[in-house]
């Protein structure tokens, strides 16, 4: 049989190099590193002036980074002081903001539970207690991200991701949440008990675990179930140990006003892609919001359920779970979004190993572009798209399903 002529064979390589897939591989590529590089400006442009201002170890801040961090550290501050409940009283809150920090304005909306994590962070100055705070909650979610899909390129993706950097600008604590979140999924076959406990100290933001057990009730995941009951009620009873009960009387008892003050911030609201916010930010009363909410909370359940009932892989079941997480809660922040990447790591990687369907690398980009798409339409133009985001990851979870 006569050779190729080397012309063809270079052509014929030549056009290989512009199949879908590769196209698709080569330009998410090119759209994490600009990502990356971007963000690694952007971070310094900002934060660079701060820290050559200021010792690294100063006990005030006149311009301080992360801010929403200014939380963690303040109610930390307290605690520490013996005035746990204090960090339910706006004006105590914003005073000690304030005064050691140079701004206020960021009170404190979660439950006791949470300051059993934020409790040692003021034990060192706000700049060390940051980093050590992100170094630690990232490192957490790399590790569980990585043990999820162990691709090289696992992380250089990650590190790419609008919730990523919104995570580390804020100073948040999506990166807790997600490791939380993923770990948990990681051992929910292999150590069931144990996998249910991890999941459970996600109620220290009960509205993301609201659908956690339902998921393991669903699945007849008996002993997870067990984990994630134990695990929640010993943190809510820690709370009352190492608090009081009167800190949970006065969370209970501030909670309407810290929902009534999210309502009338219409710069929260920016930041929340829920379809709650979005209906909202159009221009409609609450109770139209909520009844725009109601069919994704409802979606967000059901394809849980759908899921883990039947027989569906692990990584639909986990896929299935972390985008119900997103879905459901009509008070979510871009920050929160590194869940996101728990659901395209498990997807990802199924279809990595096991042979990816028609059009599902595409998806794949798609889905990890669409929370930019959903952010540059609402900071640029004001368009609330809502939930929208999700929807390439809920076509990937149906297909593979």
């Amino acid at each position: 049989m006569p050779q190729r002529p080397t012309g063809y064979l270079v052509m014929k390589h030549t056009m290989s190099l512009f199949r879908r897939d590769c196209l698709v591989l080569t330009f998410s590529l090119i759209l994490a590193g600009v990502s990356l590089g971007l963000y690694a400006y952007f971070l310094w442009g900002v934060w660079g002036p701060v820290l050559k201002s200021h010792a690294i170890l100063a006990p005030r801040l006149s311009e301080p980074i992360a801010l929403d961090y200014m939380q963690y550290w303040t109610a930390s501050h307290l605690t520490l002081a013996g005035e746990p409940g204090s960090v339910y009283n706006v004006g105590r809150f914003t005073e000690v903001e304030t005064g050691f920090l140079g701004l206020g304005g960021h009170p404190w909306p979660y439950p006791p539970t949470a300051l059993l994590i934020a409790w040692p962070l003021a034990l060192i100055p706000y700049i060390p207690s940051l980093f050590l705070w992100l170094g630690v909650t990232i490192g957490l979610y790399f590790f569980v991200l990585y043990r999820t899909a162990p691709h090289p390129l696992t992380l250089f993706w990650a590190m790419g991701f609008l919730g990523v950097f919104q995570n580390v600008y804020f100073g948040q604590n999506g990166f807790l949440s997600a490791a939380l979140l993923g770990g948990g999924l990681l051992l929910i076959e292999r150590r069931p008990f144990l996998a249910g406990a991890i999941l459970g100290l996600l109620t220290y933001k009960p509205h993301l675990a609201a659908l956690v057990p339902l998921a393991l009730l669903a699945g007849r995941r008996w002993r997870g179930l067990s984990g994630f009951a134990a695990s929640a009620v010993g943190l809510a009873l820690a709370g009352v140990v190492f608090f009081g009960v009167e800190v949970w009387e006065l969370f209970l008892r501030n909670a309407s006003n810290t929902v009534d003050n999210l309502y009338a911030q219409s710069s929260w609201l920016e930041k929340m892609p829920t379809m709650f916010a979005g209906v909202h930010m159009a221009g409609f009363g609450v109770a139209a919001a909520w009844m725009a909410q109601a069919p994704c909370m409802l979606i967000a359940a059901a394809l849980v359920v759908w899921a883990w009932r039947g027989p569906a892989s692990p990584a639909v079941r986990a896929a299935s779970l972390a985008v119900g997480v997103l879905l459901f809660p009509p008070h979510l922040w871009f920050y929160d979004l590194p869940i996101l990447t728990i659901a395209l790591a498990w997807i990802g990687w199924e279809g990595y190993a096991q042979g990816f369907t028609p059009w599902e690398k595409l998806l794949l980009l798609c889905a990890w572009v669409a929370p930019y798409a959903a952010y540059l339409l609402l900071a640029c133009l004001k368009w609330p798209t809502g939930s929208l985001y999700l929807v390439p990851t809920i076509i990937l979870i149906v297909r593979r399903r």
